[in-house]
């Protein structure tokens, strides 16, 4: 026994013990088709004041940002926004655990533009009182916007005035809170230019009424009893989940151009429950047969290959696990065949093996020969998977994307395990007889 084999030995064990420390500290997440939930498919619209296709790669950049803020906040980190298509104004949202997606559709649909605005008079009951008594035209820096629909669908529409006070860029902070009589309302706190600016705007307007207005449509209409220097409330909503939604997109920030719902699709939980119930009979169906196979043709070299095996699905998973991929029913298919590449790797180089010692070699030039002939083989084989794993991954769907990163580190870590791992076991089957002899299914 050398001390190199006791190296490699010992650099084996600190990489499956590190292995297992990553899987344990940080699990595989399920993806969409395998824990069921929610998958949309959004359309960012080219902003009103930019030419067509100017800057819309930044657009959909920002959009994508925000959702993700939204998303966080909303309380689903394991949810995912990516681009989708050739498009290029698309963006694919996942959420997984979700399948009432109501809620969160109006939460990513608002652009949650907020702004508050001096109220020049009204209400009036439709916009033609309301031109009516402005002599048919308001001013240029005048808009008539209406309140939400009462609980009998009638609107109210007041004249407001000017550009906004306030605007949700301004704000630093955004909350749910309850008022006198239980009510839910959004508390929110303005940033310190933003807070003097309203402040005086208050100070002079004193019994006067301001409109604070939501993505072009009044929440509220208040009566200014008092200076608000900093903070101040939005009240108006109907339920508790509405203010913090509310509270939510402030937050988050305005979307910098309204989105489309193209695609939404729901994925039951029990679909992802039998998805996992019959991949993992499948595979441990497969695995048996072949790992029976491996042991009754090559013996104890067998059993070296079926060690390989196991190391690779545990480094592969670890893999998985740092970089915080998620496991879809692709990822499976990529895992699947990676397990297929893996037992194709060592019959090669056991088969190389076979040859040197059929033309006479020992067994120790045997073994040294096979695995140094066979490596150049094996890297021009897992070479060529990885450059079709690249094409796949840049040009193809999310779900082409998880399969060929799933391959692509699958066969990284075959590598490492059918020709290091695989080569200490071999040689710690040597050292462990008197005259060297391999046990590789070769009848001498």
């Amino acid at each position: 026994m050398t001390r190199t084999l006791l190296r490699r030995s010992s650099f084996i064990l600190a990489i499956v013990l590190a292995s297992a420390f990553a899987i344990i500290r940080a699990p595989v997440r399920l993806g969409l088709d395998l824990r069921g939930g929610a998958s949309l498919i959004l359309r960012v619209k080219s902003p009103d004041d930019a030419p067509s296709g100017a800057n819309q790669r930044n657009v959909v950049e920002e959009t994508r940002h925000i959702l993700e803020r939204r998303i966080n906040e909303y309380g689903l980190s394991e949810a995912h926004v990516q681009p989708y298509g050739s498009r290029g104004d698309e963006l694919l949202v996942e959420l997984p655990g979700v399948s009432d997606t109501g809620r969160l559709t109006s939460l990513l649909q608002s652009r949650a533009v907020l702004e508050w605005y001096a109220v020049e008079d009204g209400p009036y009951a439709s916009p033609a009182e309301a031109l009516a008594r402005h002599g048919g035209l308001l001013p240029f820096d005048h808009k008539l916007l209406p309140t939400r629909p009462a609980a009998d669908g009638r609107k109210a529409w007041y004249p407001l005035a000017g550009r906004p006070v306030v605007r949700g860029t301004d704000l630093r902070d955004a909350r749910v809170a309850a008022g006198l009589m239980g009510q839910p309302l959004t508390t929110f706190s303005l940033s310190q230019e933003a807070a003097a600016r309203f402040e005086r705007y208050t100070q002079a307007n004193i019994g006067r009424r301001s409109a604070i207005v939501l993505d072009r449509v009044i929440l509220s209409v208040p009566v200014i009893e008092d200076a608000i220097r900093d903070s101040g409330q939005i009240q108006g909503a109907r339920s508790r989940e509405e203010a913090e939604d509310l509270a939510i997109n402030l937050r988050a920030g305005a979307l910098p151009a309204a989105i489309d719902i193209v695609q939404e699709r729901t994925v039951e939980a029990s679909l992802g429950a039998d998805s996992i119930r019959h991949g993992i009979a499948a595979a441990a169906f497969g695995l048996a047969v072949v790992v029976s196979a491996m042991l009754v043709y090559y013996r104890w070299a067998g059993a070296n290959a079926t060690l390989a095996l196991f190391l690779n699905g545990v480094l592969l998973v670890a893999a998985l696990a740092c970089f915080g991929a998620v496991l879809t029913l692709p990822g499976i298919a990529g895992a699947v065949l990676t397990i297929g590449m893996a037992l194709d790797s060592n019959v090669l180089i056991f088969e190389r093996i076979r040859e040197e010692l059929r033309a006479g070699k020992s067994d120790t030039a045997a073994l040294a020969a096979g695995f140094s002939k066979a490596f150049a083989t094996l890297v021009d084989t897992h070479v060529t998977t990885v450059v079709s794993c690249a094409f796949l991954f840049f040009f193809g769907t999310p779900a082409v994307k998880g399969f060929a990163a799933t391959l692509v580190i699958g066969l990284a870590t075959n590598l490492f395990t059918s020709v290091f791992v695989s080569r200490v076991a071999f040689d710690w089957e040597l050292s462990r007889r008197p005259s060297p002899r391999l046990s590789i299914g070769l009848a001498r």
